[in-house]
Formats: structure tokens, sequence, C-alpha cells
């Protein structure tokens, strides 16, 4: 594994907190509008501010031929479908709860990057892997959660879907020749996540029902430009840099962030239980990165 930066640990931070903290915003910003406009808008905030970045700094090119599989893996599978799910999951679903099912790539990505990439998982991933994963299922807390009303069915396999489909773009990304860098394809990643979701949500929606207010702008201004803009460029250089095994278990902080993040502005309660599973969260990324 390369050894990680300065850079590197620099993005990763801004990742954890952005996303986190992106979870409870979301969910403020429904509260106005329909998951499918709300992703929709957010997406078109978060293209318009990575084309205008790469433009500035004189990185635009049009893409070739040869870029397309991983404008349209990433742009469909991490982008688009992921926020969407997401977006349908956190309906039906408190902020703290959905951030968990979304986060559990793991379970998809450790199995398919020994298997399929032959990544190398000694002892102490698969240790960390554990304790992660263990965190996640005591902050989940299945057993607690009524199974038997549909909505919550509905939500928890939108949120399962949308972590599978990211999964499947860590791994491409990772794995994939790149021809050029994050920086100059994300724009188009974003635009190709982009068209799908505005022609689904104006069939769905053609009388568009928003009430906007100054904390609608705020969650669209944000989820826009830090979350989907500046946080998706600095996952795809960080997948390209780190293992995906590294990746996805290091993600788990996101959970624990939105989790507090909730707990002070949406009264979401932190049990003893909670602290208990964020410091198995912690132990397990200690043991993937020792």
């Amino acid at each position: 594994m390369k050894k990680i930066n300065f850079r590197i640990l620099g993005l990763f931070i801004f990742i954890i907190l952005s996303w986190g903290m992106a979870w409870p915003i979301n969910k403020i910003g429904l509260s106005y509008m329909s998951p499918a406009w709300y992703t929709a808008i957010r997406l078109i905030v978060g293209t318009a501010t990575m084309m205008l970045i790469v433009i500035a700094i004189g990185k635009f090119k049009l893409p070739r031929p040869k870029d397309y599989p991983l404008i349209v893996i990433i742009g469909l599978l991490q982008i688009s479908i992921y926020i969407l799910l997401a977006n349908f999951g956190l309906a039906y679903l408190p902020a703290g709860r959905s951030s968990l099912l979304a986060y559990t790539t793991p379970l998809w990505i450790m199995p398919a990057a020994t298997l399929f990439f032959n990544e190398k998982a000694g002892v102490m991933r698969w240790l960390g892997f554990f304790l992660g994963i263990g965190g996640l299922i005591i902050l989940l807390s299945p057993w607690e959660i009524n199974w038997a009303d549909v909505h919550v069915l509905f939500g928890a396999s939108m949120l399962l879907l949308a972590s599978l489909c990211w999964a499947i773009s860590m791994l491409c990304a990772r794995y994939m020749q790149w021809s050029k860098s994050p920086l100059e394809l994300i724009p188009w990643q974003l635009l190709i996540g982009t068209i799908p979701i505005v022609v689904l949500a104006w069939i769905q929606e053609p009388a568009v029902s928003i009430q906007w207010n100054m904390p609608l702008i705020l969650s669209l201004v944000y989820t826009g430009i830090l979350v989907t803009g500046l946080s998706y460029w600095s996952g795809l250089v960080i997948n390209k840099e780190l293992p995906t095994i590294v990746v996805s278990l290091g993600f788990l902080l996101v959970p624990v962030v939105s989790l507090v993040v909730s707990s002070i502005y949406m009264q979401e309660v932190i049990t003893l239980p909670t602290l208990a599973a964020m410091a198995l969260i912690i132990s397990g990324i200690c043991c993937v990165i020792a």
C-alpha cells in the first residue's frame, strides 16, 4: 500500500467531514421538495461548480472514446443512481440510520477486492473489517427496526442498493485505466450522472412543487458544491491512490460524524451502545491502516 501523504490525508478528512454533515443537511432540504428534484438540482449545482473550476484553471478538455467507460460507470453508479437511491431511503428513515445503511460498502468491497482483484487482506485488515462491521451493526440495530413497516423496508432496500452501486464504482475507479486525471474527468462524470436524474425528475413530477427558503437554498449550496462537486472529485483521487479495502473501511467514519451532527442539530440520541460502536469502528480503521 502506498504511504498516506498529507494531501491524501487532507482529502480524506475533508470527505469524512463534508459527507458526515451532508446527511442531516439533506434531511432538511428534503423537507421542502421531493427527493427526485432535490437530487437533480444538487447535481446541476455540483456539475456547474466543477466545470467552472476546471475551466478557470485551464484543465478543460473534451473526453476521448477511451475515457467513456470511466465517465459512464462513475457518472451512473457512483453519482446519479447512488444519490437518488440514498435520497429515497433518507425520505423514509432518520438521517443517522440512513447514513449507516448507505455506508455498508465494506460488506461488498472486502470479498470482491480479495477474491477478484487480489488485494492483500492480512489478519489486521480482516480484524479491522470485522470490528468496523460489528460497530456498524450495533449502530444500525436491525433488531430495533420495524421490518413489518413497508416504508422502512423500502427505505432500507434503497440504501443497501445504493451501497452496492457505490462499491462497484469504487472497484472500477481503482482498477480501470485512467487516461486523464480525476479533476479533468469529474465534470463529465457529473454531467452523465445529472442528465438521467433531471429527465426522471421531469417525467415523474412535471409540476415542480418547491418551498423556496433560506434553509433549502443553503442545503442545496452545501450538498451541490461541497458534497457533490469537490468531495466526489476528492473521493476519486483517494480511490486511485489507496486500496479499496482501506478506502471503504475509512469511509465508515462518515456515519460516525453524521450521528454526532444529527444528535446536535436533529435531537437523534447518542446512547452508550452508540459510543461503543463508534469505538469499534475507529479501532477497526486503526487496524486497517496500521
